[in-house]
């Protein structure tokens, strides 16, 4: 039985070769429709097979141009962080080179009464509120000299040694200063706080003083020249008990952003 059905495929695989062989038409469509069908089979079958392929390739190629992404990223923060840091330095000279002038303008109006310094610290922990300078009685600086800037006064000396002298900044709450308003006949002390502002006192409420008053020295406290520039009137009640006026005054100068300073020589 089994040689009968080998006998028979053979024959037929014999058939279907000479009909194919001779191009029988109905040999060379079903070829072709099968040809067909097993593309359209195969076809999806490969493109599904080749999809992880394509799919690491676009995760790859994407981590690539990231990571070339984020270095060109750093390295322009970088060169705009050095662009930025030279601007700064820019800006810090052309500040200084404005104060220097300033004071160099105010040395050459009085050469022999004031004397150029820098200040190099502050000293908040004795009694009083004080800046440091580095010039002392080695540049003929004494106690009570005025010290000042172009812009207002800052304060007096208080203890000198050779080279270095603390002065305390009107701020302090053990300073007064006589003062009156600039084109009016309103005189006052100015005294330290402890804070920024500063206190106008004994101004009677009935006198000449309104707010953007600019207060000058009278020079009648024995340690400042009349007419330095002391600080600008921010506000004036007059509805609080008594006879004097509570006034607030914003001084010229800000001791804790100073750096140069021209302390004015007893005449």
């Amino acid at each position: 039985m089994r040689n009968s059905i080998a006998i028979i495929i053979a024959i037929l695989i014999l058939i279907i070769s000479f009909l194919a062989f001779t191009n029988t038409p109905v040999v060379v469509r079903g070829y072709s429709a099968f040809k067909s069908g097993f593309s359209e089979t195969i076809g999806p079958m490969l493109k599904l097979i080749a999809k992880p392929t394509d799919l690491v390739s676009y995760i790859f190629n994407s981590y690539v141009n990231l990571v070339g992404a984020k270095k060109e990223n750093a390295e322009l923060k970088k060169k705009l962080d050095l662009l930025l840091l030279e601007n700064q330095k820019i800006s810090d000279l052309e500040r200084e080179n404005r104060r220097l002038r300033t004071l160099l303008n105010f040395m050459e109006k009085n050469p022999k009464s004031v004397i150029a310094a820098r200040v190099v610290g502050e000293d908040l922990k004795n009694w009083y509120k004080c800046i440091i300078i580095d010039k002392g009685s080695a540049s003929e600086i004494r106690e009570k000299m005025p010290v000042v800037t172009p812009k207002g006064i800052v304060g007096q000396a208080v203890e000198v040694n050779r080279w270095h002298t603390k002065v305390m900044v009107i701020n302090d709450t053990n300073s007064s200063v006589d003062v009156s308003a600039e084109g009016k006949n309103t005189r006052g002390l100015l005294e330290g706080t402890g804070l920024t502002v500063l206190k106008l006192k004994y101004v009677l409420k009935n006198d000449d003083i309104e707010i953007g008053d600019k207060l000058l020295t009278s020079g009648k406290d024995g340690i400042y020249p009349k007419g330095l520039p002391a600080g600008i009137v921010i506000t004036v009640n007059r509805n609080k008990p008594g006879i004097f006026a509570d006034i607030d005054i914003m001084p010229f100068s800000n001791f804790k952003h100073l750096e140069e300073v021209l302390v004015i020589k007893k005449q």
